[in-house]
């Protein structure tokens, strides 16, 4: 399925129910979706180490 035609269906399947605890479980899925997200994106940022391997060179050579 294309992006756009997955869009459609579950947009209609969403149009279709009419429980509003339904409605708040499924806006509670996506509010937790986009949370986790934003916390992926921190953690990329977090995971970027620097390269010591120089440095360590040149302590071990002047031990």
């Amino acid at each position: 399925m294309q992006k756009e035609e997955i869009k459609k269906n579950i947009l209609e399947r969403i149009n279709q129910i009419d429980d509003i605890n339904r409605l708040n479980i499924l806006q509670t899925i996506l509010n937790t979706l986009e949370n986790e997200q934003v916390g992926l994106d921190e953690v990329h940022n977090v995971l970027e180490t620097e390269d010591f391997s120089g440095y360590i060179k040149e302590w071990l050579k002047n031990m």
